[in-house]
C-alpha cells in the first residue's frame, strides 16, 4: 500500500482521535471535506484525506507511467489538504491503492478513528456497479459510523455557529437501532440536538401482535393501538438516551420502511437520518433487504450510517418495572404471584392475568359446541367478575407497603399461551411470569405446556415457576 509523506504542518498526532475523508477530488467530496473539516476542528482530531488509486491494470503500466499518475494524484492532494487546512483542520494527506472502499474500511479499522466522512456516490470501475456506490459499500462495512453528506451547509452551521442540528433517527428494536440511537450521544459533543425518533410500523402486524380487537384503518394505527407503540418508543428512549430531550413519533406503512423515513424526514426538515446498519456483505447485500442501503441512495439529506457494537456489560442490565403474571387460578398457578412481585422494587407494576375460555352458542348437534354455561351477557358479567375478584384476592401481603401496583386483566380466549404473549405485548411488560409443572419427555409432548409455549413465542423474558416437591 502506497502512502504519500505526511506534511511537516501537521500538529496533530497518531495518539488523537481521527475521521477519515475518502475524496476523489469530485465537487460532491469537496463539500465532504468541508463538513469534514469543520468536524474536525470543533472536536480537535486530526482529519486524514485518503485517495486511492484502483490497483487493477497498476502492475502492466510502465514505471514513467505510474510516476505520471501518482505525481498527478499527490499534487491534488496537497492542493486539497491546503484548503482544509484552511479551513481550521489538522490535515494528513494520505496515498492509497485499491479500490476506494476496500481502503477506507481497511483504514477505519485503526485504532482511534471516531468516523468516516464521504460523499454520496464516488467513482468506482464499472464491473463493481451491482454492489453499490463508494458511499454505501463504505457505510455497510466500516467498523465505524460513516456521515454521507449531501447536504453540507447545515452540518457546518452546526460545527462551526452552533446551529442545533435536526436530527430524525430511525428505530425498530433491533440491536443496530440501539446503536444508532446511542449514537446521537455522540453529536452532542459537537453542537446542539433537536432530536425526533421516528418508529415506521406495519399496522396489521402490530394489531396481531398486540391482540386488539375491531378494524385496522390503511392509513392509521386505531387509537390504542398507537397510544401503545408509542408509550414502547418513549420507554425505549429514555432507557438508552436518559434525560435527552427527544420527540418521538410512530407513523404506519403498508410499504418499505425507508420510505416511510424519507417522508418524514421531509415533513420534520431533518438535516441528517442516523440509521443502523446489519453490515451485509457480498452476496448477503443481494438477498437482504437494506433499510440503511436504501436511505444513502434515496434520501435526499445527510445520512448517519452506525454499526452495532458490543455495549459494556454493566448498560446491559435490564431494569424490571412491570411484570404480567397470568394464573389459572389453580393453587400451582397462583404460585407465581408472590414470585411476580418479588421481581418489581416499588414503583413497579405487577398485572394479574386469567384467560377464561370463550363461549361457544349452545349447539347440541354439533359435537364439542355444546356449552352449558348461561350464554346471556349478565352470565358472562358475572363469570368475569368473580374471576376478578379471584384475582384480587391473590394479592400478597405488603404489596401495598412495598409500593407496588397490581392490576387485574381477565381475557377470553382460545389459545391460552397466544393471549397471555398479546398481554405483555400491551402491557409493555419487561418480563412474564407463570407457573409450570415442570413435566418432561412424553408427558409434556402429550399434555402439553402453556408455559413452554409461552416461552417459545414471546420475545420477553419468561419466568417459570416450578410446582414444589411434596
Amino acid at each position: 500500500m502506497m502512502r504519500a509523506g505526511r506534511d511537516a504542518n501537521d500538529a496533530q498526532t497518531d495518539t488523537h482521535m481521527k475521521i477519515i475523508l475518502g475524496s476523489d477530488f469530485s465537487d460532491s467530496a469537496r463539500q465532504a471535506g468541508t463538513v469534514a473539516a469543520a468536524l474536525a476542528h470543533n472536536l480537535g482530531d486530526t482529519l486524514r484525506l485518503l485517495h486511492a488509486h484502483e490497483s487493477a491494470g497498476l502492475a502492466a503500466m510502465s514505471p514513467e507511467v505510474l510516476e505520471s499518475l501518482f505525481t498527478g494524484s499527490r499534487a491534488r492532494l496537497a492542493e486539497e489538504a491546503d484548503r482544509l487546512r484552511g479551513l481550521g483542520a489538522g490535515v494528513k494527506p494520505e496515498l492509497l491503492a485499491g479500490f476506494a472502499d476496500e481502503a477506507i474500511v481497511r483504514e477505519a479499522g485503526a485504532n482511534g478513528t471516531r468516523l468516516v466522512v464521504v460523499a454520496p456516490l464516488g467513482r468506482r470501475a464499472p464491473e463493481r456497479w451491482l454492489l453499490g456506490s463508494v458511499s454505501e459499500r463504505v457505510a455497510e462495512r466500516a467498523p465505524v459510523p460513516t456521515l454521507v453528506v449531501r447536504r453540507p451547509d447545515p452540518l457546518v452551521a452546526w460545527a462551526r455557529e452552533g446551529r442545533p442540528l435536526r436530527v430524525l433517527c430511525g428505530y425498530d428494536f433491533t440491536a443496530t437501532a440501539d446503536a444508532a440511537l446511542r449514537s446521537v450521544r455522540e453529536l452532542r459533543r459537537v453542537g446542539p440536538v433537536e432530536l425526533t425518533v421516528a418508529q415506521v410500523n406495519w399496522p396489521f402486524g402490530d394489531h396481531v401482535r398486540l391482540g386488539l380487537s375491531g378494524g385496522v384503518p390503511l392509513d392509521a394505527n386505531p387509537p390504542e393501538q398507537q397510544a401503545i407503540l408509542e408509550r414502547d418508543l418513549r420507554e425505549r428512549v429514555t432507557a438508552l438516551l436518559g434525560k435527552f430531550p427527544a420527540r418521538v413519533c410512530v407513523e404506519p406503512s403498508l410499504g418499505r420502511a425507508d420510505f416511510g423515513l424519507i417522508e418524514i424526514a421531509r415533513r420534520e426538515r431533518a438535516d441528517l437520518i442516523v440509521t443502523g446498519t446489519h453490515q451485509w456483505s457480498g452476496v448477503e447485500r443481494l438477498w437482504h433487504t437494506s433499510v440503511s442501503r436504501a436511505l444513502l441512495h434515496d434520501a435526499p439529506v445527510n445520512v448517519l450510517v452506525v454499526p452495532a457494537r458490543e455495549e459494556p456489560a454493566a448498560s446491559l442490565i435490564p431494569e424490571i418495572r412491570r411484570v404480567l403474571v397470568t394464573t389459572d387460578l389453580s393453587s400451582l398457578g397462583d404460585a407465581a404471584v408472590p414470585h411476580a412481585c418479588s421481581l418489581v422494587k416499588a414503583g413497579g407494576v405487577v398485572r394479574l392475568l386469567h384467560v377464561l375460555a370463550p363461549r361457544r352458542a349452545p349447539n347440541p348437534l354439533i359435537a364439542g359446541q355444546y356449552d352449558p354455561r348461561p350464554f346471556s351477557k349478565k352470565a358472562v358479567a358475572r363469570e368475569l367478575k368473580a374471576a376478578t375478584d379471584k384475582l384480587r384476592r391473590l394479592v400478597p401481603a405488603g404489596a401495598a407497603e412495598r409500593g407496588l401496583k397490581l392490576e387485574m386483566e381477565v381475557a377470553e380466549a382460545r389459545e391460552p399461551a397466544e393471549a397471555i404473549c398479546q398481554a405483555a405485548e400491551r402491557f409493555g411488560a419487561d418480563a412474564v411470569c407463570l407457573a409450570s409443572h415442570g413435566r418432561s419427555g412424553l408427558s409434556a409432548a402429550v399434555l402439553g405446556s402453556v408455559a413452554q409455549a409461552v416461552m417459545a413465542r414471546s420475545p420477553r423474558p419468561v419466568y417459570v415457576v416450578r410446582a414444589q416437591p411434596r
